[in-house]
């Protein structure tokens, strides 16, 4: 198994010329991609000849931009440079493009995590090293199922292994009784609970929206995720909200003063699915207490018209 591979550049290289349009959709491939010099400097010329709107190349048009550059040019010349760029245009085949893509990244890739000295022999053996070939053969076949991510997520797990067996519990030791009279007096003064969210289960579990504290709300496709968080968002920011129970608007007062309405608290709320105005009847229906589909379709009953304007 070799990182160098020639055939793959071929037809890369090839197809290119046949169709410089490829860049547009594979624009990532950089000349680092290519192991071998000559295959590189075809790939520069390729590419610039494209950027200067060039839709199909001939070898000699290559050679033409290649000639432009001293040092490439003669290294293009003593190594066949022409006959190269020559294989390559007949044996291309464009409309299999991709896997030579594919091949081509994942052979940059592994190149690359050979330099930086990373453990690729999960993927990789060098032909000079191979003692079993039937086990050489196995790696082979694991690498060519392998995607990119497959391979990098393999690496990053390996030094995931290592971090948490000498890091593990290394910032989480101290003495548990390490000012902890403070600690009671100070939750005692300041209870560690925030402003209160949307229905009494889910409040009474998060003890409120506390400072500093992460929720995640998890459930299936359609199941109302974002119309509860704007529950939320609502019952943090306006102080008056219509109760069923009471049959009227009520306003929340601040704990120790009871006559007066609490101050509203603004809130950032952030939506990619839905637009402003399926926002604005969620509200709407949310502190009036009307049903959203009534507001949706104007057919208000006795004073929920009324309502619906009180809260907007």
């Amino acid at each position: 198994m070799t990182l160098i591979d020639k055939g793959t550049y071929r037809q890369i290289i090839g197809s290119l010329m046949r169709n410089t349009f490829l860049l547009v959709q594979y624009d990532d491939i950089e000349p680092s991609d290519f192991g071998e010099r000559c295959a590189q400097t075809a790939f520069i010329a390729i590419k610039n000849l494209y950027q200067a709107g060039a839709q199909q190349l001939t070898a000699s048009e290559v050679e033409q931009e290649i000639e432009k550059h001293e040092r490439s040019y003669l290294y293009y010349v003593e190594n066949n440079g022409r006959e190269f760029l020559t294989t390559c245009y007949e044996l291309a085949n464009p409309s299999n493009f991709e896997t030579y893509y594919n091949q081509l990244k994942k052979c940059s890739l592994l190149r690359e995590l050979q330099r930086e000295h990373y453990d690729i022999s999960e993927f990789f053996i060098d032909d000079k090293d191979v003692v079993n070939p039937l086990e050489a053969a196995k790696v082979q076949e694991h690498c060519e199922q392998s995607s990119l991510e497959d391979i990098l997520d393999s690496i990053e797990s390996k030094y995931s292994i290592i971090r948490n067996k000498f890091l593990h519990g290394g910032k989480s030791q101290g003495d548990p009784s390490e000012k902890i009279n403070e600690l009671i007096e100070r939750l005692k003064e300041t209870p560690n609970v925030g402003e209160p969210l949307e229905g009494k289960l889910f409040n009474a579990a998060c003890r409120g929206a506390r400072v500093g504290c992460f929720y995640l709300k998890s459930s299936s496709s359609g199941s109302g995720k974002t119309r509860t968080s704007v529950f939320d968002a609502c019952k943090l920011t306006f102080p008056i909200k219509w109760s069923h129970t009471m049959r009227d608007f009520i306003m929340e007062t601040p704990i120790n003063n009871e006559d007066v309405m609490r101050d509203p608290v603004k809130t950032l709320f952030i939506v990619t699915e839905m637009d402003k105005e399926e926002l604005q009847t969620i509200m709407l229906a949310y502190l009036s207490g009307v049903p959203e589909d009534r507001i949706l379709t104007g057919s208000y009953l006795d004073d929920e018209y009324e309502r619906v304007l009180f809260a907007a």
